[in-house]
């Protein structure tokens, strides 16, 4: 109130303003012009010009900058001073959009006569909400892009969410792997941490590098395929993407999440701590996720009976995990 004075926050010029966190907040105005309504009450707070009170929008946006003198009221008057008791006090009209105007305000009860405050709400879609709802707004002003093919395998019913954002990320080929940041820096070593023998890319530090072949063979042998390797990120979806009657599709995207997540686990240790794990220790981690992630969802109707299934081909595994 000290910054703003008598003035609508509407009407101050950022540029003016040295403090930069009000200027970074008068500049998200526009953002937040959409969903602020005013219920004119007595009109003592609301501004006649600025707020958005009628379903004309803003008056200075509706008649222009011109507005004040081609309508007889002041810039930064409230609606309560256009309006006393005897009623309107406008201008008479020149033009068909202060005529509208008119009959406009003679629809609308006198704000002398009542006895309420005027009260601003937040509104989205046309709904006036009593509290501020971060989900609706965002909704309301993200932008807006085609579904993408692979978002049903990232972001499917009952994912463990970091693994999922993880699998987002890496499916937008956004992680800092060696390749990507020998593009920035070529005086960086782009051999994969993992395997140290070729470059560190999306596709071969999570699909076609020997260590994670190792990791994958005891995935795919758990989940009850023959041993399966994935050459390009594009099979490897397509393997996730598809149904069979081997193993549920909900069971194969969550242990595949998990094993990215692992892998770049693994490689996150080598490089800042200097610590390693063999592929068999990464699927005991890895075994003790899918059945957490399991049992937290059991309730869940697509979660029902994977347990028994991912159990089913363990046996399989015993001399694998202990070698």
């Amino acid at each position: 109130r000290n910054r703003i004075k008598d003035e609508s926050i509407w009407s101050i010029d950022e540029e003016k303003q040295r403090s930069w966190i009000w200027k970074s907040i008068l500049h998200l105005r526009p953002l937040a012009e959409r969903f602020i309504r005013c219920e004119v009450g007595n009109g003592t707070s609301a501004s006649f010009w600025f707020d958005n009170w009628l379903p004309l929008g803003p008056l200075i946006k509706f008649f222009g900058h011109n507005g004040p003198q081609h309508i007889g009221v002041p810039l930064h008057a409230k609606i309560r001073e256009s309006c006393p008791n005897e009623g309107w006090l406008l201008r008479p009209a020149r033009s068909p959009k202060a005529e509208q105007l008119q009959i406009l305000l003679c629809t609308l009860p006198l704000p002398a006569q009542s006895l309420a405050p005027d009260i601003y709400k937040w509104c989205v879609n046309d709904l006036n909400l009593a509290k501020f709802p971060t989900s609706l707004t965002w909704e309301a002003i993200r932008h807006r892009g085609k579904q993408a093919v692979w978002a049903s395998v990232v972001w499917f019913k009952g994912h463990t969410p970091r693994h999922a954002f993880h699998m987002w990320v890496t499916q937008q080929d956004r992680l800092p792997t060696h390749a990507r940041l020998a593009t920035w820096d070529p005086g960086i070593d782009a051999s994969c941490l993992l395997c140290g023998g070729c470059v560190e890319t999306k596709d071969h530090l999570f699909l076609r590098c020997s260590f994670s072949e190792q990791v994958w063979h005891l995935v795919t042998k758990r989940l009850g395929y023959r041993p399966t390797l994935f050459h390009t990120w594009t099979a490897f979806g397509d393997w996730l993407s598809s149904s069979d009657s081997t193993c549920p599709t909900t069971l194969r995207r969550l242990a595949a999440q998990a094993t990215i997540y692992q892998l770049w686990t693994e490689r996150n240790n080598r490089l800042h701590n200097a610590a390693s794990s063999t592929p068999q220790r990464i699927f005991k981690d890895l075994d003790r996720l899918i059945r957490n992630s399991i049992l937290a969802r059991k309730e869940r109707r697509k979660f029902r009976g994977l347990m028994q299934v991912w159990l089913k081909h363990s046996w399989l595994l015993v001399s694998d995990v202990k070698s």
